[in-house]
């Protein structure tokens, strides 16, 4: 009895820890990576910086821009000394994005890049939009637009109608990073 309960014991705690310890890449956790790597351009911007160009819009509009919480930003500039590095952190970004939780919204081909959006959560509710464009001469940019209950169809026509507060601290700090990159 007592080995069938140490032998109990061990299965359930093996049983536990595999559950507890989820080996799969998450988006999240490749950010708080990155951002420490310094060949990576990273701004998380909070949802106050975005403004409509235009008070006079509907309801909808204004409601569908509460739904937005904040957007974080990470980019890799191609270099001559970074080209393994661009590949590498691709491919993980790529592998993050196949998980079964990503729903793909959009995917194109630009030429010499892809463009893909991907979301979570369900079709009427998204509690995350993930932008990811790759360009084989000039990098990647990966963007995060988190938020609440976002409706796709809704986020896309409020885009339309936003503007950023081109006052804002971190907006110039993104204008900067931005402008380094030709």
């Amino acid at each position: 009895m007592k080995r069938f309960l140490k032998i109990s014991t061990v299965l359930f705690t093996a049983a536990i820890l595999t559950i507890a310890c989820d080996t799969k890449p998450s988006l999240q956790k490749y950010y708080v990576d990155s951002k420490e790597n310094n060949e990576f351009i990273s701004v998380d911007l909070p949802a106050n910086i975005i403004e409509l160009k235009d008070e006079n819009v509907s309801e909808e509009v204004k409601n569908t821009l509460k739904t937005i919480k904040k957007v974080n930003f990470l980019a890799l500039q191609i270099n001559e000394t970074n080209q393994e590095l661009f590949d590498a952190e691709k491919e993980k970004v790529k592998e993050i994005l196949k998980n079964p939780s990503y729903k793909q919204l959009i995917r194109m081909n630009t030429g010499s890049g892809n463009v893909t959006v991907n979301y979570l959560g369900t079709e009427d509710s998204i509690d995350e939009v993930v932008i990811f464009g790759s360009d084989s001469k000039r990098g990647f940019a990966l963007v995060r637009v988190l938020g609440e209950n976002m409706n796709p169809a809704e986020i896309f026509g409020l885009a339309q109608e936003i503007k950023l507060d081109g006052d804002s601290q971190q907006l110039k700090q993104l204008g900067g990073l931005l402008g380094s990159i030709k």
